[in-house]
This record gives C-alpha cells, structure tokens and sequence, in this order.
C-alpha cells in the first residue's frame, strides 16, 4: 500500500502499466480511505483508460473502498484533459446545479489562463 504520495503516484502508474482496466487488482493500491490510497486508485483508472472517461470512472467507483471519493477524482481528472464533451449527456443532465458548477468552471478555468481574477470567489 502507499505510504506517501510520490509511492502512490508510483504505484499508479506500475498497475496501469502492468494490470489496466483490472477491476480485481486495483484493491492493491488500498481502498482509497486515505488521501494517498484514493490519488493512487483515481490515477490508475485515469491511466488506464487515458481517452475513455466513462470506462475510467466506473473503473474507480467498482470496488470496495470509497468509490464515490475515486469515482469523483477520476473524473475530475479525465474532464479536465478530456473536456466535457467527454463525459456521456446521460450521465451529466441530471446533475443538481449543473449550469451554476459549469458557470464555475469555466470561471476558473478563465482564472487559471490569466483571464481573471479570483475576485469572483467572494460572488460565489
């Protein structure tokens, strides 16, 4: 099991190498409980399926552990490289306050590209 996140970040990228897309064996990264055993299992998932974010995310919400906190990593993580144009309309059109959590990212995503200011946190 990971002991820090750089061995986590490791471990990651070892099981997607070497075991991608194995539901039974992503329980050797831990069950996700600790920060370091979630970043390992939502990165392996990430790894593992790169361009296919419904394939990751039910990889990571498949076990045993704290699959929401997995499930929830993993996709950030996919929509962010990916965009949402990746994540299936089923799955996202009937997510309580969907057009304010857009409103915000893209918000963010203005702040982080040096668009705009965190100004708008105080809005929010």
């Amino acid at each position: 099991m990971p002991t820090n996140v750089l061995a986590a970040i490791d471990d990651a990228v070892e099981f997607a190498m070497t075991a991608p897309g194995t539901q039974l064996q992503i329980g050797r990264l831990g069950e996700g409980w600790i920060a370091e055993e979630a970043l390992a299992i939502s990165l392996a998932c990430a790894l593992a399926y790169p361009e296919d974010w419904s394939s990751a995310v039910l990889l990571a919400v498949n076990h045993g552990g704290d699959s929401d906190s997995t499930g929830a990593i993993t996709g950030a993580l996919l929509g962010a490289r990916l965009g949402m144009e990746a994540i299936p309309l089923a799955w996202s059109h009937d997510v309580e306050c969907a057009s304010e959590l857009v409103a915000i990212a893209d918000r963010l995503s203005d702040t982080v590209r040096g668009e705009a200011s965190f100004s708008w946190v105080d809005g929010v």
